[in-house]
């Protein structure tokens, strides 16, 4: 996919980002940003423990479910993990990368990454070749938490670079939300002072959903709103071949209709809650 770049101008940049400190001037993009998408952080280190594998699995999923956009950063571990939480349950996910969009680091995502376009977005702050230097990641952890109205940290040890993530939230004037762990466990001593410092402890998403509710039902009044809008021919003609659930393969087989454009229009009509995508991958129109 060809990378578009959004400059602070244009409309479609993300109004949360353009209200921190020292907002990028542009963002390179491969995907979409979507408008009224509530964009949420979950970070976390990239040797994370049992422990924090499936605390990041059980949070990242229902907070995708729930209605946010998870935002992370494409690195091993816990971001690995969010990513993939979001794209198996059907909803999208944004990555930030210390890179440049043409290297992602590590390689071992590149299939990630690929996923993360059509159901999501990459973005970057660095020209499109920009290698992944040691340097580039503090600065890329204020895109991650300038995005969101929140950041959930997973784990950390006292010295990780999650907590500079943190540390740039609250500065945003972020919420900033805490796994408590194991007080033998170097991965929870960085957890755990966060939450001695003020960082709200979260045992289920309901901890978070409760700071965020007037958020959640402004957006289902979005698309609620939007049900009735008029379609585009497109959107038209893969609401008529839905007349039965059907795989991408098959619509795309169908509608005679590149693979991108037809992604992007079914990201729209999940948007408007007149499709849905089922647990079996299947698309199916939203009788709800």
């Amino acid at each position: 996919m060809l990378s578009k770049i959004l400059k602070f101008s244009d409309k479609s940049y993300p109004s949360l980002l353009k209200e921190i400190l020292d907002p990028p001037k542009e963002l390179f993009v491969k995907g979409e940003l979507l408008p009224n998408e509530f964009y949420f952080s979950v970070v976390g280190p990239r040797k994370p423990s049992s422990y924090g594998i499936e605390a990041a699995k059980y949070f990242a999923r229902d907070l995708a479910e729930a209605g946010f956009t998870l935002v992370s950063g494409l690195a091993l571990g816990i971001d690995t993990v969010v990513h993939q939480q979001a794209l198996a349950c059907g909803k999208r996910t944004i990555a930030v990368l210390g890179s440049g969009l043409n290297i992602v680091s590590p390689s071992t995502n590149e299939r990630l990454a690929k996923q993360i376009e059509t159901q999501g977005a990459l973005i970057s702050e660095l020209p499109l070749d920009y290698p992944p230097l040691p340097e580039n990641f503090p600065r890329r952890n204020r895109i991650i938490s300038g995005l969101s109205y929140g950041v959930l940290v997973i784990e950390a040890s006292e010295r990780s670079g999650t907590l500079i993530t943190a540390r740039l939230a609250l500065e945003q004037s972020r919420e900033v939300f805490a796994v408590p762990g194991e007080i033998f466990s170097v991965n929870s001593q960085g957890t755990n002072k966060l939450i001695q410092q003020g960082a709200k402890l979260v045992s289920s998403v309901g901890d978070i959903l409760e700071e965020f509710s007037h958020l959640l039902e402004l957006q289902k009044g979005i698309l609620n709103r939007n049900i009735n809008q008029d379609l585009g021919e497109m959107e038209k003609k893969i609401v008529r071949l839905l007349s039965e659930p059907k795989l991408i393969e098959e619509i795309l087989q169908q509608a005679e209709v590149g693979s991108e454009e037809l992604s992007s229009c079914l990201t729209i009509l999940e948007l408007k809650s007149i499709v849905k995508r089922r647990l079996d991958g299947k698309y199916q129109l939203n009788k709800s």
